[in-house]
């Protein structure tokens, strides 16, 4: 069992945590339509709605807890045949909600609306108790969380709430939950303790109930009142009302610990051991747990007693594989061998927490590398297959509105006007084609795979030359670069802002990896964070990239590229510049694919705008300079 400290770290951040919560909320939303059947009830149940809705509880969400989409949406594909030959309106609502988590799980978010909307038409149309109803707009409210669309998350789960409170109020509890949630998002205090402590008193489930305390002292954490949250911890202790074993292992061990914070060890370690215990019957305990113990006894003292749970903590961590944990424990071996007086035991301590904190922090680099590069090649393989159905999409209605141009033009000339109507939409198809296709290739000229190479190359050298510091600053920078290329990617247009910000995220992590080669200044007019304008997304960036790598390599002098964004009636005014190697023979007559794109955006943002467009490349040897100036009238939108 996890101390609160770190328990409550978790449930903000970690993704298994969010997985558990996202199929606690798909059971409160089914738990309605499903009989409490376990896996032995269910096989003997003849083949029904009711049979397969236990089923779905028993053996798929499971595999929701364990953050297995994959492995739950092979048994959902099973289940198909079954629900459609079925057509039980419950059945059916719940499948289709069932799918909405695999693919928020999946962070498939276009597909999981799908699904979502359709369980939500199902139920308007068919479901008379409006408990499916409800079910779909908290999980709605939970995708649109995820999205980071607060406000929207926040009237859905609101609709919810007024719903169940007519009627379903078994559903409450994880409405609460999400509503608490969104605005801690938000940042609603008042809001949060409200939702948190009724949620909390309406909750019958023991993990539920622990999710809503875990919180609760979260909150009281946040508002820097501690003494608040052992009051309520102390609280729990005197309410018979509700007992669990699980429950109360992580009211005891809470306690321990914020009594143990408020340097109270002595009066929270009965606390920890009883937690202890229970976990040990449980047979949920881990070594972070009997670290916490461990560590409370070194506060008071008994450092015989620390060094023995700091062994079993050992033994429990280097089992289940907690790196984190296992360099705890040598860091407080050394703390014991000090307060003891053994010295040089305490310095072998300290020397093996320090190799295994390097093990710890070169395990998670090499993980965040990792998960980066999936993440990359997921979205560019969803980006891959939207293109493939949108072209077919206007594929086949190009060819309908062909078929149906060659009726008209046999009709004769009564039906000229909608002609010329159907020749219309076909132009804004085949534009809306092209605008995608362009939209593609940038995103693969900006973020093509020897990019990401090239950046974890020099992620490796950093790591090779143990430079940790450096090493995390610029995986965080290029995560960040590639989080803001990919949104602003599937967009038409994005905040000025939020262009500039990606364009800041390219040159630092740039400069990182030519480090000394060049500075860079970038000059933007005042108050353009709050204008609000819209420009088309990475029509900077290219010519920053070329700068760098054609204009300041094997440069005999530190490289300096500027840049000024100043603001017009109608147009902004961008001009690029450097004092590089400036344009070379060899190149002058050809232009590159990042200027043909550009230039085509350009082209199609004037004919949009109706405002002027231009793209100018000047080398600045005609001027009797060095290097090359690039200046850009962009019309832009609010």
């Amino acid at each position: 069992m996890r101390p609160i400290s770190s328990l409550l770290k978790c449930f903000a951040v970690s993704s298994v945590l969010g997985a558990f919560l996202r199929s606690v909320s798909v059971w409160a939303a089914v738990v309605i339509t499903m009989n409490g059947c376990t896996r032995q009830q269910a096989a003997r149940i003849p083949g029904n709605a009711d049979s397969v809705l236990a089923f779905m509880k028993s053996d798929i969400n499971p595999h929701f807890h364990d953050h297995h989409p994959e492995a739950a949406g092979r048994m959902l594909d099973s289940l198909h045949p079954i629900v459609l030959k079925l057509d039980d309106v419950g059945l059916t609502c719940s499948y289709l909600r069932f799918r909405g988590v695999q693919y928020i799980m999946e962070e498939k978010y276009d597909s999981a609306r799908a699904f979502i909307n359709e369980s939500m038409q199902l139920a308007k149309e068919k479901d008379s108790t409006g408990k499916h109803i409800i079910a779909a707009k908290i999980q709605l409210a939970d995708l649109l969380k995820e999205q980071h669309r607060f406000d929207s998350a926040l009237h859905y789960a609101r609709d919810a709430y007024y719903l169940a409170h007519k009627s379903d109020t078994n559903g409450l509890p994880i409405i609460c939950l999400r509503l608490s949630e969104i605005y801690m998002e938000i940042g609603d205090e008042p809001a949060i303790r409200k939702y948190l402590f009724e949620g909390f008193e309406r909750a019958t489930q023991p993990k539920l109930k622990t999710v809503f305390a875990n919180n609760i002292a979260k909150y009281y954490d946040d508002q820097n009142q501690p003494d608040s949250a052992v009051h309520f911890f102390k609280a729990m202790l005197n309410d018979t009302l509700f007992s669990n074993p699980y429950f109360d292992a992580v009211k005891y061990e809470n306690l321990g610990i914020l009594l143990g914070k408020q340097d109270k060890p002595a009066e929270g370690l009965p606390y920890q051991l009883q937690a202890l215990a229970l976990n040990k019957e449980l047979g949920t305990l881990d070594g972070e747990s009997v670290f916490g113990v461990a560590d409370t006894y070194y506060l008071i003292g008994r450092y015989a007693e620390s060094e023995a749970y700091l062994d079993t903590a050992y033994t429990m961590a280097k089992e289940s594989g907690d790196q984190e944990t296992i360099t705890s424990v040598w860091r407080k071996r050394a703390q014991n061998h000090a307060a003891r007086g053994q010295y040089q035991q305490a310095y072998a301590s300290m020397d093996s927490s320090l190799g295994a904190y390097r093990l710890e922090v070169d395990s998670s680099i090499a993980m965040q590398a990792r998960e980066l590069e999936t993440q990359y090649a997921v979205k560019a393989k969803d980006e891959e297959i939207q293109q493939l159905a949108f072209e077919n999409k206007v594929n086949r209605q190009i060819r309908q509105q062909q078929r149906l141009i060659i009726a008209s033009m046999i009709l004769g000339a009564v039906l000229v006007a909608a002609i010329g109507f159907l020749l219309y939409r076909r132009r804004k198809l085949e534009q809306q084609l092209r605008e995608t296709s362009l939209r593609q290739r940038l995103l693969r000229s900006q973020m093509e795979p020897h990019f990401i190479f090239n950046t974890l190359s020099v992620l490796q050298s950093f790591i090779r030359n143990d430079d940790r510091e450096k090493s995390i600053r610029y995986l965080n920078k290029f995560a960040k670069l590639v989080r803001i290329s990919l949104e602003n990617a599937r967009e038409s247009f994005v905040p000025l802002k939020d262009e500039i910000t990606a364009l800041e995220s390219y040159l630092s992590l740039q400069l990182m990896r030519f480090e000394g080669t060049f500075d860079y200044s970038l000059d933007v007019y005042d108050q353009y964070e709050d204008d609000g304008l819209l420009i088309p997304p990475m029509l900077l960036q290219p010519f920053v990239e070329n700068a760098i790598q054609h204009g300041m390599r094997q440069l005999d002098r530190k490289g300096m590229i500027s840049i000024r964004i100043e603001r017009g009636p109608h147009v902004l005014h961008c001009v690029i510049e450097d004092n590089g190697r400036g344009m070379q023979e060899e190149k002058q007559d050809k232009t590159s694919l990042s200027t043909v794109i550009t230039q085509d955006r350009l082209s199609m943002l004037s004919k949009q705008t109706k405002r002027p467009a231009s793209l100018r490349v000047i080398d600045k040897r005609t001027e009797n300079g060095e290097g090359i100036r690039v200046e850009l009238d962009v019309p832009f939108r609010r």
